[in-house]
């Protein structure tokens, strides 16, 4: 795919350079690291006994991956929701993170008002709006990161600090040796995967090749890839303007295993991908194993994806990065400018 090695075509096409927000994405992660560090919490926080992390698209996928990065390390539960409601069980006790990067997301501002109703202990991460105002003017905790970039680039800066508030109360370990490592690797990571970097070379260069005329299937190989599947289905979305479905193992093998059976004629037209990061039990493999063989059969070469790095949290930003650029490398050969999102536009415009 040479198109991709033409860096005037891709410039002709990304009118509104989301490569080279990619491409950023290390200073970005340097910058978001030191938020909400010397945030001012009201003591009592730290005794919350849930943690509800209040967003949607691009900032909702901060709470889906940090659910599963901490599901084995936090005693206390880590809900996402995605609806202008909040659940039933959100109470004084209750850490409610309100993540907007505009402000003015109006599920999320539905949010805010029914925790604050509820008495719950509100912390928003945003760049302004009606929801940067309403917190400040109640003297609520607000982290605020930057307005310019779009949500869905800005994972770095609507992520660590949630992180680091975590940390600061006291809910999870230190994390800034595994920070430290995960820096390293994505400041690594996006010189291997730059533009200027040829396609036999460049490994979200080839990914994106491989998926043109495809439907992309994402399958995370645990649960612990669920939030990462999620993420690459959203970003071939909104930047490759393009359908794709995740879903993860082994919940797979109770269900969707089965439908590929009719239909038979679309099969050329889906692409599998598996997005690894261990397996916990042997079964758990086998079922993996024998899943793929199967697939394998009736859609072809299914693409096993593996993280880099040795701490949880640089594997999971590893396989986060690498399906953000083979999305926007996927929307250049379509020739489709992966920055602007009409349809969204058309709906916020007419509510």
């Amino acid at each position: 795919m040479r198109k991709l090695d033409n860096l005037d075509l891709l410039k002709n096409i990304d009118t509104r350079d989301m490569l080279a927000e990619l491409e950023n994405f290390p200073e970005q992660c340097a910058e978001a690291y030191r938020l909400g560090v010397d945030l001012r919490l009201p003591p009592d926080y730290k005794k919350a006994d849930k943690i509800l992390i209040c967003g949607m698209g691009g900032s909702a996928i901060i709470g889906d991956l940090l659910h599963d990065y901490l599901k084995l390390e936090t005693k206390v539960p880590v809900i996402v929701n995605r609806d202008s409601r909040i659940p039933n069980f959100v109470d004084k006790n209750t850490l409610v993170f309100l993540i907007s990067h505009s402000g003015n997301t109006k599920e999320t501002l539905h949010n805010y008002h029914d925790a604050l109703k509820r008495k719950a202990k509100i912390v928003a991460i945003t760049s302004g709006g009606r929801l940067k105002k309403e917190t400040a003017r109640l003297g609520l905790p607000c982290v605020s990161i930057r307005a310019d970039g779009l949500p869905r680039a800005s994972l770095g800066l609507l992520f660590f600090p949630v992180l680091n508030i975590l940390q600061k109360l006291g809910f999870i370990s230190n994390k800034h040796k595994e920070f430290s490592e995960t820096l390293a690797l994505v400041w690594e990571l996006s010189r291997r995967w730059a533009g200027t970097v040829k396609t036999n070379r460049n490994q979200a260069k080839k990914l994106a090749a491989k998926l043109a005329g495809k439907i992309p299937v994402l399958y995370g190989a645990n649960s612990l890839m669920d939030g990462v599947a999620r993420r690459w289905k959203s970003q071939f979305n909104e930047n490759t303007k393009l359908f794709a479905a995740y879903n993860i193992f082994p919940e797979i093998t109770h269900n969707e295993i089965e439908c590929w059976y009719n239909l038979k004629e679309l099969r050329r037209y889906f692409k599998v991908f598996v997005l690894h990061d261990g397996i916990a039990y042997p079964e758990d493999q086998k079922r993996l194993d024998l899943s793929l063989r199967k697939i394998s059969q009736n859609l072809g070469t299914v693409e096993q994806i593996h993280p880099y790095g040795q701490s949880a949290l640089a594997r999971l930003f590893s396989i986060v990065y690498l399906g953000d650029f083979v999305s926007v490398y996927l929307a250049f050969l379509y020739a489709t400018d992966p920055t602007p999102m009409p349809m969204i536009d058309y709906i916020k415009a007419n509510l």
